[in-house]
């Protein structure tokens, strides 16, 4: 994270959490009841999380933790943030969460993860290159998948404190990463979800196999098609 970006994301959420105190309004998502639990839900929904590991890039409080404590879901988890008036709270709320001060961007850390999350990459000050400065650093410390949700796609409305990503500006990064990206705007107005995943290996007729092996569906056109039944 850049010097500059650093200093007003601190600002930013300094003020809010003055404002607000511990409540979703602190990290930017406001305090519509429902909100916070249907973003955690569509972040998990990249895949098969049970039993593997999790590293939540801008935790501020750490709720994520307390999202997947609650739906009992056999995890590791680390949450990291660069606001340690956020992490300090978190720490009290959840004292079985691992909580770190950390920005990723500065840190040469090798450890892997099997998915690394993102919730909120909108605040004031975000920036495009910061954006791919941050996807290409929680890539490469993935062994499965990222997964970020923004504010944009579709609006009719802007707000000063918001940074709004553009849906096809931030595939055009994502596909500098990999060939396999969904991108979720199915669940909520004025807000996006992207998965960005690791495995692309292929099958013959150029499916993704680990699509094919975490899917409930058999992809067998000789069970319906006619021309097999001749």
């Amino acid at each position: 994270m850049t010097r500059k970006i650093h200093t007003i994301t601190l600002n930013y959420y300094d003020k809010l959490l003055k404002k607000y105190g511990y409540s979703p309004g602190s990290v930017g998502w406001g305090h519509k009841k429902g909100k916070q639990s249907l973003r955690f839900e569509i972040l998990c929904q990249i895949g098969n999380i049970n039993n593997s590991s999790i590293l939540d890039v801008g935790c501020g409080f750490g709720d994520l933790f307390g999202y997947l404590k609650y739906k009992k879901s056999k995890i590791k988890y680390l949450g990291v943030d660069i606001n340690s008036n956020l992490i300090e709270i978190g720490k009290k709320i959840y004292p079985k969460a691992n909580l770190k001060v950390l920005d990723i961007g500065q840190t040469k850390s090798k450890q892997k993860f099997d998915w690394v999350f993102f919730s909120g990459i909108s605040s004031k000050g975000c920036t495009y290159p910061y954006i791919k400065r941050m996807m290409t650093k929680m890539f490469s410390l993935c062994k499965k998948g990222i997964a970020m949700n923004f504010v944009g796609g579709v609006i009719d409305f802007k707000s000063k404190d918001l940074f709004y990503s553009d849906v096809g500006k931030i595939y055009s990064i994502t596909s500098t990463l990999s060939n396999r990206v969904t991108i979720r705007h199915d669940y909520a107005p004025y807000e996006f979800t992207v998965y960005v995943y690791k495995n692309t290996k292929k099958t013959s007729n150029n499916i993704f196999k680990d699509f094919l092996e975490s899917s409930n569906f058999i992809f067998d056109d000789s069970l319906w098609h006619p021309n097999y039944n001749k």
